[in-house]
């Protein structure tokens, strides 16, 4: 199953916003992936274990679940989260992109099970597609929590 949300980095609806370039959503995403408690709701811990040379390991908990990720840098456009252990397995990688007009992007992409999948997680009595639809709500909160977060990082250090 894959849920993917894409989201402009500089809202055109929004002119007064603080413009973000592709520099500065890239050092927010190696942000994230070190401490990514301000950017994912839900988040409360995160640690990182290892480091390597394109990539980390760290242990999460995301609502009181306890998740260890690889996750590897693709610079400057991917930053991907991999989780595989006997509870569940996916993949979530953040991209950053551009628009048909050349305007700067961030697209969160999540490849997991199907929630009817063994390994999968659903709550008892959700339809597929309620769990579906609260994945995407999920995911489209991450995305602009996490712009917003960076956003205010950067304008902090101007």
């Amino acid at each position: 199953m894959r849920i993917e949300v894409t989201l402009p980095v500089n809202d055109p609806a929004r002119p007064d916003q603080p413009r973000l370039d592709r520099a500065q959503v890239w050092d927010g995403l190696l942000r994230k992936a070190e401490y990514a408690v301000p950017f994912v709701p839900g988040m409360t811990e995160c640690t990182v274990l290892e480091r390597r040379e394109n990539g980390l390991v760290r242990e999460v908990v995301v609502d009181g679940e306890r998740i260890t990720e690889e996750v590897t840098f693709e610079p400057p456009l991917l930053v991907s989260f991999f989780r595989r252990d006997d509870r569940a397995s996916w993949v979530i990688r953040n991209r950053i992109g551009e628009d048909a007009a050349g305007s700067l992007t961030l697209t969160f992409i999540g490849d997991m099970p199907h929630p009817a999948t063994p390994g999968a997680t659903a709550a008892e009595g959700q339809s597929r597609e309620e769990v579906l639809e609260e994945m995407r709500a999920r995911t489209l909160e991450t995305v602009r929590n996490t712009l917003e977060v960076i956003r205010r990082t950067a304008t902090a250090g101007s």
